[in-house]
C-alpha cells in the first residue's frame, strides 16, 4: 500500500510539471504575438456615390407684397371719416378717408372771389385801352390837319408843335393802357391757377384707392390730425397691397452674392407653415450694398435680393394642403412673415461625390499651410491653390489619391477625377486625416460605419 501511494504522488507531480511547462510556453507565444502585432490606425470610411449635388445659398428673410403702395395725405387736417378698416379689399377709386374740408372750402371761395376781381380789373383795363386808343387816333388826325394849315401859313409853327406833342402824349398813354391790359390778363391767369389749386386741395381732402388690393395697414383713427405731403414728409395714412403676388426679401453677404443670378430657383420654408415647402425664383438683385458697422471690425456688407414666391406652390391643391380657403388670386402669406430661402446657384447631375470632410491636403502641404499661417511668406512662391487629395482604402492600405473638386452642398462634394463609384474613402477621424494619415498607411476600418450606424471593427 505504501509503495502504491508513493507511485501515485510521483505521477501527479510529473503531470503538474507538464501543465506548468505548457502554460509557460503558451504565455510566451501570446507575448511574442502581441509584440509582433502592429498598432493600426483606426479610420472611418464611406463609399463614393453617384448623386445630384446642388450648390446653394441659404438665408432668412421677410415676406412682403410684390406691390405695396403707402398712401399719405396731400393736405393737413383732422380725419373726419374712415370708410375702411384693416384687411378690407378695395377697388381703384374707392373712397377711403376724408380730411375736414372746411378750411379748404373757404380758401376755394376766397380764390374764386379774387378771380372775379381780377376779371373785373381786366375789363376795366381793356376799356381804358380802348379810350386811350381813340384819343391817340383823334390826336393823330389833329396833327395831320395842323401840318396842312401850317403849310398854307394859316397857323404858326408853335401851334403845329403843340399838336404833335399832344399826339405823342396820347400815344404813350395808349401804350401804357395796353401794358395794363396785359397785366390784368396775367392777374386773371394767376387767380385762375389759385382757384384750381384751391379746388385740388379741397378734392384732396378725400383720399381714394389708387389700385385694387387689400388694406394691409391703417395708421390713423377718427379725430386724428395728419400732416400733408405738400409741407413735409407727410403722415402715412394707410397701405394698400396686392396680396396675390408675394416675395421674400433677404440680404445676401458679399461673398455669396457673386454666385446668385436672376432667375435662380429657390426653395422656401415659412415659419408659419412648418410642414409646407414653397418655391420661387430670384426676381431682383440690388447693385448697391447695405453696409452695417462701417469702419469698425464688425462691418458687414450685404446685398438685398428679392425672391418671388410661385403661386403654383400654394395655389389650387397647395392651398388645400394649407388648410385655408383661398381666393383664386390670393396667397396664404401675410406681410412680415419670416421665411428661410435656399437659392440653388449651381448643380451637377449624376456626379461622383464623397463627404466634404474626406477631401484634405497632402502632409507636406499641410505643413506649409501651417507655416504660412504663422509668418509672412513671399506670395509669388505660395501656390494659388494647393493640391487636394482623398485617401482610398484598398487591401488594408490608405492610398493618397490627388483629386479635382467641383461644387458642394451641405454634406457632399463633387469629385471630377481620381475616384470612382464604390471606392471607400476615409472620412475620419479629424485627427487621423489631418495629422496621422499618409500614403500607403496600414489602417483598420470601422465596420459598417456610415451605412447602418453600427459600432464595430473589422480588419481589411
Amino acid at each position: 500500500m505504501a509503495t502504491q501511494s508513493k507511485r501515485r504522488k510521483k505521477k501527479n507531480k510529473t503531470t503538474l510539471w507538464i501543465i506548468g511547462g505548457l502554460a509557460v510556453v503558451l504565455v510566451a507565444l501570446v507575448v511574442a504575438g502581441n509584440f509582433n502585432k502592429k498598432d493600426l490606425l483606426e479610420v472611418e470610411v464611406e463609399k463614393a456615390e453617384v448623386r445630384t449635388v446642388y450648390s446653394r445659398v441659404s438665408e432668412s428673410g421677410m415676406i412682403q407684397p410684390t406691390i405695396e403702395v403707402p398712401v399719405a395725405s396731400d393736405v393737413s387736417g383732422e380725419v373726419v371719416d374712415l370708410y375702411v378698416k384693416e384687411g378690407m379689399k378695395v377697388k381703384k377709386g374707392d373712397l377711403l378717408v376724408t380730411i375736414r374740408p372746411d378750411n379748404y372750402k373757404a380758401a376755394l371761395e376766397q380764390s374764386q372771389a379774387a378771380l372775379n376781381q381780377a376779371k373785373a380789373g381786366e375789363l376795366q383795363a381793356k376799356a381804358s385801352a380802348k379810350q386811350a386808343r381813340a384819343t391817340m387816333l383823334q390826336d393823330s388826325v389833329a396833327v395831320a390837319r395842323a401840318k396842312g394849315l401850317f403849310a398854307e401859313n394859316v397857323i404858326s409853327k408853335v401851334e403845329l408843335e403843340n399838336a404833335e406833342l399832344k399826339y405823342k402824349v396820347s400815344r404813350s398813354q395808349f401804350e401804357a393802357a395796353s401794358f395794363s391790359t396785359r397785366a390784368a390778363y396775367y392777374q386773371v391767369q394767376s387767380a385762375t391757377a389759385s382757384v384750381t389749386q384751391a379746388r385740388q386741395s379741397l378734392d384732396r381732402t378725400n383720399i381714394y384707392a389708387s389700385m385694387d388690393g387689400t388694406l394691409t395697414k391703417l395708421n390713423v383713427e377718427l379725430g386724428q390730425r395728419v400732416v400733408g405731403t405738400m409741407q413735409m414728409a407727410g403722415t402715412e395714412v394707410l397701405r394698400v397691397a396686392d396680396l396675390s403676388s408675394m416675395e421674400v426679401v433677404v440680404e445676401i453677404s458679399e461673398n455669396d452674392i457673386v454666385n446668385v443670378n436672376l432667375g435662380d430657383s429657390t426653395r422656401i420654408e415659412v415659419d408659419a407653415f412648418p410642414d409646407q415647402v414653397f418655391f420661387g425664383k430670384v426676381s431682383e438683385i440690388a447693385y448697391s450694398a447695405n453696409v452695417a458697422g462701417l469702419g469698425s471690425t464688425d462691418q458687414v456688407t450685404n446685398f438685398e435680393v428679392k425672391v418671388n414666391i410661385s403661386p403654383s406652390s400654394y395655389g389650387s391643391g397647395g392651398a388645400m394642403n394649407l388648410g385655408n380657403e383661398l381666393a383664386s388670386n390670393e396667397s396664404p402669406f401675410r406681410p412680415g412673415m419670416t421665411a428661410l430661402i435656399e437659392i440653388f446657384t449651381e448643380w451637377e447631375k449624376d456626379a461622383i461625390t464623397v463627404p466634404i470632410q474626406a477631401v484634405t491636403l497632402t502632409k507636406k502641404e499641410k505643413e506649409e499651410d501651417e507655416k504660412t499661417s504663422t509668418k509672412v511668406v513671399d506670395k509669388a512662391k505660395k501656390k494659388e491653390k494647393p493640391q487636394e487629395v482623398v485617401y482610398v482604402v484598398n487591401n488594408g492600405l490608405a492610398r493618397e489619391i490627388p483629386v479635382a473638386t467641383s461644387i458642394s452642398d451641405d454634406s457632399h462634394i463633387v469629385i471630377k477625377n481620381g475616384v470612382k463609384e464604390g471606392d471607400e474613402v476615409v472620412i475620419g477621424s479629424y485627427t487621423v486625416l489631418t495629422k496621422q494619415l499618409e500614403d500607403s498607411t496600414e489602417v483598420e476600418i470601422k465596420k459598417d460605419f456610415g451605412s447602418k450606424g453600427k459600432r464595430g471593427w473589422r480588419k481589411k
